[in-house]
């Protein structure tokens, strides 16, 4: 279940009672004519809220949450995914293999070290639920009516525009603390990313030295590397040694994403509109 799957129980909630028979007792309370339904229809939006961010964020934070669903999976940074091109397409060839040797530094996989940034989120992810409960708390009689009755993205708007900067500041340390600890293959997440940025960095001020150029050049001249090779070599750059600011940012996305389609399901199909809330 994606976050806020259990939204759509405010959905079927309010369908069910426009088309009941307390409907214009409904429609006058929305319309100031009756504070108790107000309070009611905020109430009602704000438990169904709760429960489909306890849900998800349990999901999301378990083992494989974010790994195994590719619209919130964390990849490589494009840095690293040039990189890790260029080691496979030239891994067989002598020449190179020579160069990425005078690095001095064996690099875990690119599998690795992604399985170890999703790990990193998936610990982060539970840690959530308070700042949204908290932003679902304070939540106004008309801030439900502008959800329950607004635009498509209306309940990802409103959460994202109350929280996300508080969300920020929470999973920054979070996954600060969860890149120091979680270990795959005896690597934390920094050991991990510290190893490939080392090897990555290294890199590019070997093949920016004087002597490794002239070695290239002459390895394209007698065939002993192709223009595919040269071209992958070109594309390897520095990398940014600090991991949390770009998986926080990519691991809130994710979250935020799965909001904004889960939402958008909800209101335009109607065989997704299931709630366990109110079975």
């Amino acid at each position: 279940m994606d976050l806020f799957k259990n939204i759509s129980s405010v959905i079927n909630t309010a369908q069910e009672v426009l088309n009941s028979d307390a409907a214009k007792q409904v429609i006058s309370a929305i319309n100031g004519g009756g504070a108790g339904g107000n309070v009611d229809i905020a109430s009602g939006l704000k438990a169904a809220l709760k429960v489909g961010i306890e849900t998800a964020a349990k999901n999301l934070g378990a083992e494989d949450g974010y790994l195994a669903d590719a619209a919130v999976k964390i990849g490589l940074p494009k840095e690293a995914i040039a990189t890790f091109g260029a080691v496979q397409t030239l891994s067989q060839n002598q020449a190179f293999n020579n160069i990425l040797n005078a690095t001095g530094v064996n690099i875990p996989t690119s599998d690795q070290v992604v399985t170890l940034f999703n790990r990193a989120a998936e610990n982060a992810a539970p840690k959530s639920v308070d700042t949204f409960v908290g932003a679902i708390t304070s939540m106004s009689i008309d801030d439900a009516k502008n959800i329950l009755f607004g635009e498509d993205n209306a309940a990802t708007t409103y959460l994202k525009n109350n929280t996300y900067n508080q969300l920020q500041g929470l999973f920054n340390p979070s996954i600060t603390d969860s890149l120091n600890t979680i270990k795959i293959a005896n690597f934390t997440p920094t050991q991990a990313w510290g190893t490939f940025a080392q090897y990555n960095n290294k890199l590019v001020e070997l093949l920016d030295s004087s002597a490794v150029k002239a070695g290239l050049e002459i390895a394209k001249m007698t065939g002993v590397l192709k223009e595919n090779h040269i071209a992958a070599l070109s594309s390897i750059d520095l990398v940014n040694t600090n991991l949390s600011d770009y998986i926080t940012g990519k691991a809130l996305d994710g979250l935020f994403l799965k909001v904004s389609d889960k939402e958008s399901d909800i209101r335009h199909n109607a065989s997704a509109r299931v709630s366990d809330v109110l079975q």
